[in-house]
């Protein structure tokens, strides 16, 4: 079964294949070393392909409007998907990408249709979230950054501040300054 926003298409012969790249940076220059510099999990893309007989042509219609649409902000509707991979892959929401295409097959009375569909707001991207939202402890919430402040506010109210005593010079200068008037 295979259905966006609770949209079934009526796909025959439906085939779905996974992709997802594994973004990383080689790190060796112009040495023979094998090191690379993570640069995360990029979002997985699903490759649709399946037929929709001649008499579903509302359906091909009403996937093709749905491949276009666009939302107020003119990014590309996400939607939720039903279908076997998509769900073993923990993928709930998706967007059009790439191409789409639709093909009259005579022979078989019906259209061969194939789309690209690309993961939304993906399970990596949440985790992602997730860890930058932890790193930004506020202050209220670093207990050692409490405590060392505690203990700067303990230190600075014990400790008041001892009069500066005037050097000879200056005491002289006052003096003279006295004895003047």
């Amino acid at each position: 079964m295979f259905a966006l926003n609770g949209h079934t298409f009526g796909l025959k012969n439906l085939t779905v294949s996974f992709e997802r790249e594994m973004k990383s940076k080689d790190m060796s220059a112009q040495s023979s070393g094998t090191q690379e510099a993570e640069q995360g999990d990029k979002a997985a893309t699903l490759n649709v392909s399946g037929m929709i007989a001649f008499h579903d042509i509302h359906k091909l219609g009403i996937l093709q409007t749905m491949s276009s649409a666009k939302d107020s902000k003119g990014n590309r509707m996400v939607y939720t998907i039903i279908e076997e991979m998509a769900n073993a892959f923990k993928i709930k929401n998706v967007r059009f990408s790439g191409r789409f295409s639709a093909t009259q097959q005579e022979n078989m009375m019906a259209w061969k249709v194939s789309f690209q569909l690309k993961e939304s707001n993906s399970v990596a991207e949440q985790k992602e979230a997730r860890q930058k939202e932890q790193t930004k402890a506020e202050p209220a919430e670093n207990p050692r950054l409490q405590q060392s402040l505690q203990k700067n506010k303990r230190q600075t109210g014990q400790t008041k501040a001892k009069p500066v005593q005037d050097s000879r010079f200056q005491q002289s200068l006052k003096q003279n300054k006295e004895a003047t008037r």
